[in-house]
């Protein structure tokens, strides 16, 4: 223990007696770490710079202009070198500073050979060791480095951060001023008041428990299961995203609702010509291709962004909750038709046994179309190239992409205001699910 990390953490177990303990069993010396000298000094883990090595200060008055004007109370997540805890306190408008520690190791470490004793004993200031994990307190700063090496404990909160800050560019793709969207709309309105909403379902379904089905990884494990399931006179309704259809369809297991919400799927992905007895439940931007191809009943819905509300007026439907995945709609319909228990097959948001897609890549080595060979390849260079992880159901870490990690944690987010519901994740080896308790399906 250095003489620094002695006098820093006095201040922090006579404030913080829980966190203190917490950094006392932390193991600094075991970090990749390196003294970085440019203008200023600055510590690297991993390869990876805590801040600027040039103008430390300048850097962190750029983190605090993003800042709302007139801001009282903020949440400062990840410490860096404390540039910005302690520029952030010379104003004298900030009453409150709660700094959230994303890697206690690493937070040690700084400890250990810099001085934080100013903003450490600010009175304005609350030290947390084991941050919230559910959702982001506003107005924030996050620091980038932070982020890029959190601890495995605090991956859950890192993903909420990143999405927070990515939600505007998602949310420019999708907008009710696209030209291309009105036109799909446009398109689509025969299907709309001619089909029925998704709620007439609702008479069909006998059953309090349902499957809902991914097109993950992990789903080839659990095809054995359900064709035995086939079987049975008596089982849970079955609902599969799009691109599961067709490995069901391969391993002769027939959904019985088959949700499609995305403008780009095409017809390769779905077997239409084997689509009949199976209900449909679409959003209006899928491919009226499609919808002309499907040989069962169909049935729509929009989903609950703004995208949605002024056709929602016009000819109203049936809104399901949608935040960037087809699993998201899924799950929210089988809810809607009664579902009590929610098993989720195939739901992996990561790239488990180190594929993207059950079934497609071996039907890709077989079938001559080249939209199938084409769109498979794409997705195995997505997963040749990820970079980022999440942690499994082993507590390992698995790689994935940023956007299945925010479809992940908006399904967690969704399954938490459902207290009503009993969520099951089938398969250890998809990202873990807040919320859903692990139950093994045998054949």
């Amino acid at each position: 223990m250095t003489e620094l990390f002695a006098a820093n953490l006095q201040i922090i177990q006579s404030r913080w007696p829980l966190a203190g303990a917490i950094l006392k069993q932390q193991a600094p010396g075991s970090l990749d770490a390196a003294l970085v000298t440019g203008q200023n000094q600055t510590i690297s883990v991993d390869g990876i710079q805590l801040s600027s090595r040039h103008n430390r200060l300048a850097e962190a008055r750029l983190y605090i202009d993003t800042l709302p004007a007139g801001a009282t109370e903020v949440s400062l997540y990840g410490v860096g070198m404390g540039d910005v805890p302690s520029v952030l306190l010379d104003s004298p408008a900030i009453s409150k500073l709660t700094v959230n520690i994303l890697n206690p190791a690493i937070f040690a470490l700084v400890l250990s050979y810099t001085d934080q004793s100013e903003w450490l004993s600010h009175p304005a200031v609350t030290l947390e060791l084991q941050p919230g994990q559910l959702k982001v307190t506003q107005p924030y700063i996050a620091l980038i480095a932070d982020l890029e090496l959190c601890s495995d404990e605090n991956a859950r909160l890192r993903d909420l951060l990143v999405l927070e800050q990515n939600l505007p560019y998602i949310n420019r793709r999708h907008q009710a001023t696209d030209p291309a969207i009105i036109k799909r709309l446009q398109d689509n309105r025969p299907f709309l008041l001619h089909d029925p909403d998704v709620i007439e379902l609702k008479r069909q379904v006998h059953s309090h428990k349902a499957l809902v089905i991914g097109a993950g990884p992990s789903l080839e494990e659990h095809y054995d299961y359900l064709a035995k399931l086939q079987t049975q006179r008596q089982r849970p309704l079955i609902i599969c995203a799009d691109t599961a259809m067709k490995g069901l369809l391969h391993h002769n297991i027939r959904p019985d609702i088959v949700v499609c919400i995305d403008g780009l799927i095409g017809e390769y992905h779905l077997p239409l010509a084997l689509s009949e007895g199976i209900a449909l439940a679409y959003y209006p931007r899928v491919a009226p291709e499609i919808l002309n191809g499907w040989r069962g009943p169909r049935f729509n819905a929009y989903g609950n962004s703004p995208l949605y509300d002024a056709l929602g007026k016009e000819i109203p439907k049936t809104r399901l909750y949608t935040n960037g995945s087809v699993i998201h709609p899924a799950i929210d319909l089988a809810v809607l038709l009664g579902g009590r228990e929610i098993s989720l097959l195939g739901c992996d948001f990561c790239y488990c046994h180190n594929k993207s897609h059950a079934f497609w890549d071996d039907f890709a080595k077989t079938t001559q179309d080249k939209m199938t060979q084409t769109w498979v390849k794409c997705t195995t260079q997505k997963v040749q190239n990820a970079s980022h992880w999440v942690l499994d159901g082993h507590g390992q870490r698995v790689a994935t992409d940023l956007n299945l990690r925010a479809y992940l944690r908006n399904l967690e987010t969704y399954i938490a205001k459902r207290p009503h519901v009993r969520f099951y994740q089938t398969s250890l080896s998809g990202a873990r699910i807040k919320g859903c308790q692990y139950k093994e399906l045998k054949p």
